[in-house]
């Protein structure tokens, strides 16, 4: 009968994992710096470089194209709000969009003028109607607004040297940085009277308006452009009732005064039944409505998250496909003693091999986007600081994320493999 001994434990493998120091962090960023084996390796995988090349230079252009168009919405759903010529602006209670068509009782008026404070109020209107001319194919919704012209609530270009041309009862100034659709309305209307149909009457005729001028402003995602009219035109064609009901109403203080004094001073006097805030708070609270009570902002926030998604998993490809095809070779590097950090920043290498060619060409080709889509859609969109920011620091947190999951692959590469 055989005598069969028990078998040893095996011993357990220790775990291969990052000791971090200074010191080491320092020596691998040195070390792979000065031998680019990720690089070299990235070369003579062709096919996988240019499909990753190719996929993270797509993800980036869908990241540009949703900060372009995050940006285009928010800054163009405030363009009038930076006008308003004024220090404080009183708002119907809870205010959180123009686009909502709230309204300030008028009667609040009386209130806000006995302050000591207040030099001056200036109601500014806002609503949407439908107007055509010859140069249209149709008629098209417009928004419109309207002012007192002795007192205007703003100050946009084009509108001191045509303020006068809005004493006459129907006549409008036209926003020329309106989009295409209302034709050559602009053109023509710098420098002759235009004849244009407005709303209905009450017996259903459309009424006749006349362009007179034009303004700046600008459309935003809601809107395609706007006219300008004064409170009388606006009560000859709306009805007299409209007088009493502003979208806001321009508070204008007398110098030396502290505007958050005499905020809070209205906003007590008040009672609940308005609301008196800056132009900057105006201007913050329009965005944080497109931001989080529409889909734009998801939308754009979705977007970004998948563009940054996807360029990870492309450069990840790249990696594994390079740590698949080397894997003996980095065998004897771990054998050699080279330590977790080494091979961290030499597949990091990888990463950034093929984002930094990558951001380029998306940063060339985002520029082709927005020039497209400005010419079309007129909402300001241009690449700026905060686009090409963004963007780098999304490629660093692709590069480091997908370094990050490639190097696990090492973690099980043992060098005793190599004499099995």
């Amino acid at each position: 009968m055989a005598l069969v001994l028990p078998a040893l434990p095996s011993p357990k493998r220790r775990r291969w994992r990052p000791d971090f120091s200074f010191a080491r962090l320092r020596a691998a960023a040195k070390t792979a710096t000065s031998m680019p084996l990720g690089a070299q390796q990235l070369k003579r995988q062709r096919t996988s470089t240019l499909l990753s090349l190719a996929g993270v230079t797509a993800s980036l252009l869908v990241i540009f194209a949703q900060l372009g168009i995050e940006r285009a919405v928010y800054d163009s759903a405030i363009r009038l709000h930076r006008t308003v010529a004024a220090d404080l602006v009183l708002v119907p209670y809870g205010f959180k969009s123009l686009q909502l068509h709230a309204e300030v009782p008028v009667a609040m008026t009386d209130i806000v003028s006995a302050n000591p404070s207040v030099s001056g109020t200036m109601p500014l209107w806002f609503g949407v109607m439908s107007i055509t001319h010859p140069g249209m194919s149709g008629s098209r919704r417009i928004a419109w607004y309207a002012i007192d012209v002795e007192r205007p609530a703003i100050d946009v270009p084009g509108l001191r040297e045509n303020l006068y041309k809005l004493r006459e009862a129907r006549r409008l100034l036209y926003d020329r940085e309106s989009r295409p659709y209302f034709g050559d309305l602009g053109e023509i209307g710098e420098n002759k009277e235009v004849p244009v149909l407005g709303p209905p009457d009450n017996r259903g005729l459309l009424r006749q308006l006349f362009v007179v001028g034009t303004f700046a402003v600008g459309p935003n995602v809601l809107n395609d452009g706007a006219v300008m009219m004064s409170e009388g035109t606006m009560s000859e064609v709306f009805g007299a009732w409209w007088s009493d009901r502003p979208a806001f109403i321009a508070i204008r203080l007398a110098p030396g005064s502290d505007p958050i004094a005499v905020r809070q001073d209205l906003n007590r006097e008040l009672a609940g039944r308005g609301e008196v805030i800056t132009i900057a708070e105006l201007e913050a609270r329009e965005k944080s409505y497109w931001s989080r009570e529409t889909p734009v902002g998801y939308i754009t926030d979705l977007g970004f998250v998948m563009g940054v998604m996807i360029g990870m998993v492309f450069i990840y490809y790249a990696q594994y496909q390079i740590i698949r095809f080397y894997l003996p070779e980095y065998a004897i590097l771990k054998s050699l003693g080279y330590d977790w950090w080494f091979f961290l920043f030499m597949i990091g290498q990888i990463g950034a091999a093929i984002i930094t060619p990558a951001f380029l060409v998306a940063f060339t080709l985002g520029r082709f986007v927005y020039g497209a889509t400005e010419a079309a859609m007129h909402l300001g969109m241009s690449m700026g600081l905060r686009e090409m920011v963004v963007a780098l620091a999304a490629c660093v947190v692709m590069t480091v994320v997908s370094s990050l999951f490639a190097i696990r692959r090492l973690w099980k590469v043992d060098p005793i493999m190599l004499f099995e």
